[in-house]
């Protein structure tokens, strides 16, 4: 597994939903050995094998729809 995304619970969530739709399989990890799970402000880390990690970091941080369209 490796490391793609470090944010707040709520927001890593969200990076776990999307890269479910599109067939990967992440994982989240939260940083605190005994989170609050009603705190979406927590830290949490979102993996990925590392054979789905280029492919993963290409749907987050890759050119947008707009971009490639020249907007």
């Amino acid at each position: 597994m490796k490391h793609l995304y470090s944010a707040q619970a709520v927001r890593s969530e969200m990076v776990v939903l999307v890269l479910e739709k599109w067939g990967l399989h992440p994982e989240l990890r939260e940083k605190s050995e005994a989170p609050d799970l009603n705190d979406l402000d927590r830290d949490a880390d979102v993996f990925i094998p590392e054979a789905e990690y280029e492919r993963a970091k290409e749907i987050l941080f890759g050119e947008s729809e707009f971009e490639r369209g020249g907007f």
